[in-house]
C-alpha cells in the first residue's frame, strides 16, 4: 500500500470504508457487483445484510433483506414469511433469482439463497 493509498484510506468517510471493505469481501465470488445487474435478467449477487424488515402487502408478510456488496444494495422478497433462520443483520448471503427494478432499486422476489460463514 503506497502512500497516496493511505491518505485516501484516512480522508475516506465510514460509508466508504464499509464499501471498499464489502467490495473485496464478495469479488471473489462468482456474482453479478449490484451495480451492474441488469433488470430482468437472471442473476446470482451476493453481499452483506444489511436490513431486514416484515412489510405486510394484501394481507399477508413479506419479508424483506437488504444485502449490499459496496457497488449497490439489493432486496429480496420472501412472500409470506415473517422470518428465516439464519437471515440477520451482518450475514454474507448470495441470491439467485430474476432481478428486478423498484423505486430505483435492484430486487429479487423469492429468490434462491445460500448463507455465507
Amino acid at each position: 500500500m503506497g502512500l497516496k493509498d493511505i491518505a485516501k484510506r484516512l480522508s475516506a468517510s465510514v460509508e466508504e470504508l464499509d464499501e471498499d471493505r464489502l467490495h473485496h469481501r464478495y469479488a471473489e465470488l462468482e456474482s453479478t457487483d449490484i451495480a451492474d445487474v441488469v433488470p430482468r435478467s437472471h442473476v446470482v449477487v451476493a453481499g452483506e445484510v444489511k436490513a431486514v424488515q416484515v412489510v405486510p402487502r394484501a394481507g399477508s408478510p413479506w419479508l424483506e433483506v437488504t444485502i449490499s456488496d459496496g457497488t449497490g444494495k439489493a432486496v429480496a422478497v420472501f412472500s409470506g414469511r415473517r422470518r428465516i433462520a439464519g437471515i440477520d443483520v451482518g450475514r454474507g448471503m448470495v441470491l439467485e433469482g430474476v432481478a428486478g427494478k423498484r423505486a430505483n432499486r435492484v430486487q429479487l422476489m423469492n429468490p434462491v439463497y445460500t448463507l455465507l460463514g
